[in-house]
């Protein structure tokens, strides 16, 4: 895709998201984005998310995103994330009765109809699952916690696993870590869409106003806070970049966890510093900064905050290649 093809298409979602927030769903399948997300993932997604994330839509898609890089390409079937802050699955396939069950625990989004199925990366033992299940019973219509907008709402459930399906062995944890793997690039794109607002805001803000008979952009300790989120902005974009780049599955891993993580850096830092420069003003109710704010709260610790995916990383280096040798001693 040129450059020329891909502005296009940036417009075109832009309208889309922004103004079919209420049925962003099948906008998008009108639009044929499920067809670019089999032909051009990395397009499709970042793109996408990026724009949920600059006009707070709704994150339903992240469904197909990681049912696609699982292999699982299905609208009638629910993807069960781990609990939030939880990078690992959660739920349990319990196999020591006559009756194997099922205890589903995690976030699902909200949908208006129950989905006919769910897919839930589960333990069992010392491996993680895939389990698909037929679910017949309600299901979150609407989201909740700090940010409803999201759509995320907790699930949890004990079912009986007579229909189970299960991917086993190496072949379940390789569909997990692809699926994992393609949701942390999706969260860090929609993380730099959050986080790039939140800067626009403290910007405009500051362009605008004046203290003491000059212009608030000119204070220097406003330039610097707003000067290191930029710089994380940026880092955080290249990261979020980078982890498409990779052809191996655990190097794709490892960069789609150094782009989450570094997402989250941008998102916190935003916060803090976009609000002091705000003032009261990012405080109020009629302002749109808190908005981003919640949905920066509410994405940051899913599928792993900071501290659990800086863990992933360090464990990835000493399982694998050891721990890198920075100085003889």
């Amino acid at each position: 895709m040129d450059n020329e093809d891909k502005a296009l298409l940036i417009d075109s979602l832009d309208g889309i998201v922004r103004d079919q927030r209420d049925r962003l769903d099948e906008a998008l399948t009108e639009f044929g984005w499920r067809d670019l997300l089999a032909e051009a993932q990395e397009e499709a997604v970042s793109i996408l998310l990026r724009l949920t994330g600059k006009h707070l839509a709704p994150l339903q898609n992240l469904d197909a995103v990681a049912l696609n890089a699982a292999g699982m390409v299905d609208d009638a079937t629910a993807v069960v994330y781990p609990p939030l802050g939880s990078p690992a699955p959660t739920s349990l396939i319990r196999r020591e009765t006559a009756s194997p069950t099922a205890v589903v625990r995690g976030v699902v989004f909200a949908r208006s109809e129950p989905p006919a199925r769910i897919m839930v990366p589960a333990n069992t033992g010392n491996r993680v699952v895939f389990a698909a299940l037929p679910w017949d019973g309600p299901w979150p219509d609407t989201g909740g916690g700090i940010d409803p907008s999201a759509g995320l709402a907790p699930l949890e459930a004990s079912m009986p696993a007579d229909a189970l399906r299960i991917t086993e062995g190496n072949g379940g944890t390789d569909q997990w870590h692809r699926l994992r793997a393609a949701v942390h690039r999706g969260l860090a794109d929609h993380l730099v869409g959050v986080g790039s607002r939140m800067l626009e805001l403290a910007t405009n803000h500051v362009m605008s106003r004046t203290q003491f008979g000059r212009s608030l952009a000119s204070f220097q300790a406003v330039k610097h806070r707003l000067a290191d989120v930029r710089l994380w902005q940026e880092g955080a974009r290249l990261a979020a970049e980078a982890a498409w780049e990779e052809d191996t599955d655990s190097a794709r891993t490892a960069a789609a966890i150094l782009a989450k993580s570094t997402a989250n850096r941008f998102t916190r830092l935003a916060r803090e510093h976009c609000q002091q420069v705000l003032g009261g003003m990012g405080f109020t109710w009629e302002h749109d900064f808190h908005r981003f704010v919640r949905r920066a709260l509410l994405v940051e610790p899913l599928l792993g905050a900071t501290s659990e995916l800086h863990e992933m990383l360090g464990n990835s280096l000493r399982a694998e290649d050891g721990a890198p040798r920075l100085a003889a001693l």
